[in-house]
């Protein structure tokens, strides 16, 4: 194996480690497949790489370790997507009863269909929790076949125990009366863009809004997912639906941070990037690196 280069020696892609010494496990769900079936753009599956690369270049203040794993049979996943996601909820069960202590775990889609097997998974862990969703839209759709927009519905129906979805940053005209309605089990928190900004004060507050949406529940584990189209197009241009009223990346850093260090969250998901469709700068993959490096350089987990 080749030594890094000096200038390797004080980032990010030097703490890389095998998975059983890992503090933090990205898990790479490199596919499009559902986005595709959801009427979306391809793309999305080059997401992960495409996210680590400029992960990997950022400095690093502590000694934490990472392990990267590929989710995917692409050959599976095109012949039978819902067999796919059931093969995945396999492999990630046996990542979570392998590891010996706490771990970060990272999603890396690819489209947000891949959220349901990393929700399901963690049903060996827990009977009760909660899913903090950013996203302009609900991925409630009522369709038969699972894709992008299904797995909250599929998630609430399937999940054996207490759900709970908050999900922050929706718009109507992005969602239709189908997708609005009730979910099978559980509870279902929606907050719009207008919510969100008025309950902030224009962005201003967000700590008040989130103390009183977000409560901590401590037998719950709570779960951050992120997509990418929640985010305003000025910051995020690689999407499939480009979002011309979105968050403001701010605030769902301080989501992110607020359920790292108040609900002391220890899964996350960003999904939905699409780098074809990124500029030259590659903004979109370099905002939610920075999003990523809140997570890998949470101090609280080093005591």
């Amino acid at each position: 194996m080749k030594a890094p280069a000096n200038r390797d020696l004080e980032r990010i892609i030097n703490n890389k480690s095998s998975l059983a010494e890992s503090d933090t496990v990205f898990m790479k769900f490199s596919s499009d497949r559902g986005t595709i079936l959801n009427m979306g753009r391809r793309g999305s599956c080059f997401a992960p790489e495409a996210i680590l690369s400029a992960v990997k270049k950022m400095a690093s203040h502590n000694l934490l370790k990472w392990s990267e794993v590929e989710m995917i049979d692409a050959q599976l996943e095109e012949k039978d997507l819902a067999l796919s996601q059931a093969e995945s909820i396999k492999k990630i069960s046996g990542i979570f009863s392998e590891q010996k202590k706490p771990l970060k775990y990272i999603s890396l889609g690819g489209g947000h269909d891949h959220v349901y097997p990393a929700l399901m998974a963690l049903n060996q862990l827990t009977r009760k929790i909660v899913v903090i969703n950013i996203d302009a839209h609900l991925d409630t759709r009522t369709d038969e076949t699972p894709n992008s927009g299904t797995p909250f519905r599929q998630f609430a129906r399937d999940f054996d125990g207490d759900v709970e979805i908050v999900q922050l940053g929706i718009h109507d005209f992005a969602n239709t009366i189908s997708t609005m309605s009730n979910l099978p089990k559980g509870r279902e928190t929606v907050m719009t863009y207008e919510d969100v900004r008025y309950g902030t004060g224009n962005f201003n507050d967000n700590d008040k809004l989130l103390r009183k949406v977000l409560p901590y529940h401590e037998d719950a584990l709570y779960f951050f997912s992120l997509d990418a189209d929640a985010l305003d197009a000025g910051v995020m241009e690689g999407v499939s639906a480009v979002n011309h009223r979105g968050l403001p990346y701010d605030f769902v850093e301080d989501v992110l941070i607020y359920a790292i260090d108040e609900l002391k969250c220890r899964h996350f998901g960003l999904y939905e990037y699409n780098p074809v469709y990124d500029n030259l700068s590659q903004k979109g993959a370099r905002t939610l690196a920075a999003l990523i490096y809140q997570i890998l350089d949470d101090r609280n987990f080093l005591e």
